[in-house]
């Protein structure tokens, strides 16, 4: 089995290395590095033009895709009334707090706010508000990015364009190389 397998591969290269050889009826051969080379070439042009035009499809449908989370988000999320008022004050600490209620201890100032600027987080733990703030600071855990946070979809549409350049500026040094 082992010199059968020898055999069948030293005639398939005998088989290619003929086709250098070997004349067609009009006096070409049917294989040479030059129309090797115009194949390649004519390949690589079509892979160039098809991954251009699958990277365009691709950010465009991150944009699509963006647009309608963006909409969904607006659409779905609490708006605030525009007769609901927000206060802020700072406490002894420091500490900032925003109610729809004045501080009656001291003076707050009233926020007006945009409700496409709003991004609503759901609470994960509430115990911690009743524990002192050393414990509060140690369990607090920070808020994991979610596709609905404006700053997450910005990010996704600055990367689709970064690799669209990127693959534009490969596809230019492949065509200097390449002296087309």
């Amino acid at each position: 089995m082992k010199y059968f397998t020898y055999l069948a591969i030293s005639v398939m290269i005998i088989a290619v290395i003929s086709l250098f050889y070997i004349k067609k009826p009009d006096g070409q051969t049917w294989l040479s590095a030059s129309s090797i080379s115009n194949e390649s070439q004519q390949i690589k042009e079509k892979m160039v033009a098809l991954s251009t035009n699958t990277l365009d499809q691709a950010v465009q449908g991150a944009k699509q895709a963006g647009n309608q989370i963006v909409s969904s988000v607006s659409n779905n999320s609490h708006v605030v009334k525009s007769s609901g008022k927000i206060y802020k004050w700072q406490d002894e600490d420091g500490q900032w707090h925003f109610s729809d209620t004045p501080n009656a201890d001291g003076k707050s100032i009233e926020v007006t706010l945009d409700a496409r600027d709003v991004t609503v987080v759901a609470a994960e733990d509430t115990s911690i508000l009743s524990s002192n703030t050393n414990t509060a600071k140690k369990t607090i855990q920070p808020a994991t990015p979610t596709v609905y946070n404006a700053e997450s979809i910005q990010k996704l549409f600055e990367d689709a364009e970064k690799a669209k350049q990127k693959l534009e500026q490969r596809s230019k040094e492949m065509q200097n190389i390449s002296g087309y």
